[in-house]
């Protein structure tokens, strides 16, 4: 992932779809340290062994700025908001933000990835809607 990280061509991305590959702490840290991604406002990183030592790195970089949307569904920590319930039409009731996307924003800062919004959409923002 580092060599892949440092791809000038990746200055031209808005969305980067890595769902079901197991990069880990180590490949989201070597990806989020690269500086041509700043165009990026959509990311899947659903299935991807993403821990609390990636989005800490994902939390703490300054070379995302446009970033929106990350998807970090089925990874082995709770960090995006997510829905509870569901209602008549099929829409959660009530949307929370786990503990620690708390933490990350209290040591942070807002993170617009972080956004209690995405947790309305039960199976995920498609890139073309950030």
């Amino acid at each position: 992932m580092p060599d892949v990280a440092q791809a000038a061509c990746l200055d031209r991305l808005v969305a980067l779809d890595l769902r079901g590959n197991p990069i880990g702490d180590d490949g989201l840290a070597a990806l989020v340290d690269s500086p041509h991604l700043g165009r990026l406002r959509w990311l899947g990183l659903a299935r991807c062994g993403i821990g609390a030592a990636g989005v800490e790195a994902l939390a703490a970089t300054d070379n995302l700025p446009a970033l929106r949307y990350v998807d970090l569904r089925r990874n082995p920590v709770e960090v995006t908001a997510r829905g509870h319930g569901q209602d008549i039409d099929g829409k959660p009731i009530s949307v929370e933000l786990p503990p620690l996307g708390q933490e990350l924003i209290a040591r942070y800062g807002p993170l617009p990835w972080l956004d209690v919004q995405w947790g309305w959409h039960w199976l995920g923002v498609g890139w073309e809607e950030v």
